[in-house]
């Protein structure tokens, strides 16, 4: 596939016209009453919410890179009113009261990142069309039946989650072969990219300083060492996801797991016509392997997947972004599941780190002693869940009245990952066995057994 050397190597979405700011590195010493280390969702909602809460607050984001650097600025371009973990699974670590009530918010924070940019003004290709996990087999129909009936047994409403049967998902989108689908209405499309420079202008406008290319390199009793010096906070909120390694406080917390894609150039009318995607919900579908998808603003397909390989000892290094194997694999994909795009030009390629927990629940984590909080833990799905976890984070450490201060991932403890090279040896099995066990299920229509016990042992 030629795309592997013509394909821009960047997000599509940083093609925006973005006008420029003169970028200002953290100073030698400086005293604040919130400092967050990272700039992307979880950062900049956290000031967004502290500064609308207390106005007069002292605020600075310290960035090792730039704003929109890491995952905020280059995923799937989805606002999803998921977790990684479906109500049932968060059942069984809170219990279903709190699993629902999680659900309900999170639903809705969907509408509330919508209200924001209405109210900011702030404009990335915002379109709220639901979202698709389409069976591409008949096993595949049948777990997500099953699955659907669980949700439902324990109070997720029709309304929120529904089956659709193979002719009804054709009213929202012509696949290569579906034999139903899982739809929801709680997601919607953006260019993050956008939203997450917007968020910062934002910010910035109501005093948050925002200091990029400077490396974070410790955080202790309300001191953030920075590769130019230290800045001094009350509160020292960390939202670093997928790089929280390089802190020594939370190494083995999340895993760095690289999800890459790729991006078609616009698609003309006719093979719009026969892929059909008329509401532009989002896609993917019900295997192992995580995939997604969406019709972007102008038209292109803009397809993701897992599958790259998890490096020892958690490292990250932007040569992990590009995977050629990988790429193409994607790249096939968008061809499987939409034939009619199968001769449409890749033109932008990319990739980067998520932040993985080992349970996959997203937590809060608050420290009043030490004035430290952490955010994150969102396994890709954290445009949404960054939202919701920042203004939680806010009204937890300020005792608010708010419904928010109930949900469970309040100091929710994550378990630590497996120490090397036991990590290594686990998460790349998961990987491999993924693509193994969906493609025997493709041939055979049924599950290896030993296969998906083993990968099964390993979550």
């Amino acid at each position: 596939m030629s795309f592997i050397d013509t394909a821009a190597r960047h997000p599509l979405w940083h093609d925006s016209k973005i006008p420029p700011w003169e970028m200002e590195v953290a100073p030698a010493s400086h005293d604040v009453d919130v400092a967050i280390v990272g700039g992307g969702f979880s950062g900049l909602w956290t000031a967004y919410y502290m500064s609308q809460l207390r106005p007069d607050a002292r605020i600075a984001i310290v960035e090792a890179r730039r704003i929109g650097f890491g995952a905020s600025g280059r995923n799937g371009g989805w606002c999803s009113g998921f977790f990684p973990l479906l109500p049932s699974e968060l059942a069984h670590l809170f219990g279903w009261d709190k699993a629902h009530a999680s659900y309900q918010e999170s639903f809705r924070t969907v509408l509330e990142v919508e209200r924001v940019l209405a109210k900011e003004n702030l404009r990335c290709d915002w379109h709220r069309g639901g979202t698709l996990q389409s069976a591409s087999t008949s096993l595949q129909a049948e777990r997500l039946q099953e699955m659907l009936l669980v949700q439902h047994a324990l109070g997720i409403r029709g309304s929120d989650m529904e089956w659709l049967p193979p002719q009804l998902v054709g009213e929202h989108l012509q696949l290569a072969e579906t034999h139903g689908a899982v739809y929801s209405p709680h997601c919607a499309t953006m260019n993050p990219y956008s939203l997450v420079m917007g968020l910062a202008r934002v910010v910035r406008s109501r005093g948050v300083h925002i200091w990029e290319n400077s490396a974070v390199k410790g955080i202790d009793n309300g001191v953030v060492t920075h590769e130019y010096g230290h800045v001094r906070a009350t509160l020292v909120v960390q939202a670093t996801e997928g790089y929280s390694n390089t802190i020594r406080r939370t190494r083995r917390r999340l895993v760095p797991l690289y999800s890459l894609m790729v991006a078609t150039e616009p698609l003309d009318d006719h093979v719009l016509a026969q892929i059909g995607w008329r509401h532009r919900a989002t896609f993917n579908d019900g295997g192992n392997m995580v995939i997604y998808a969406q019709l972007t603003a102008d038209n292109r397909i803009a397809f993701g997947g897992r599958g790259a390989p998890y490096h020892f000892a958690s490292r990250v290094h932007d040569r992990f972004d590009l995977d050629d194997d990988t790429h193409r694999k994607i790249a096939t994909s968008i061809a499987r599941h939409f034939p009619a795009a199968a001769g449409a030009r890749i033109t932008h390629r990319w990739g980067g780190p998520l932040g993985l927990p080992r349970d996959w629940s997203p937590n809060v984590t608050i420290d009043r002693a030490s004035g430290y909080a952490r955010i994150g833990g969102y396994a890709g799905d954290g445009v949404a869940a960054s939202n919701l976890l920042a203004r939680t984070l806010v009204d937890e450490w300020h005792e608010a009245q708010s419904p928010l201060r109930e949900l469970p991932f309040i100091n929710h403890h994550s378990p630590k990952w497996e120490p090397e090279p036991v990590r290594f040896l686990g998460i790349n099995t998961l990987i491999r066995l993924s693509e193994s066990i969906d493609a025997y299920e493709l041939r055979h229509g049924k599950s290896p057994r030993i296969r998906k016990r083993i990968f099964e042992s390993l979550l």
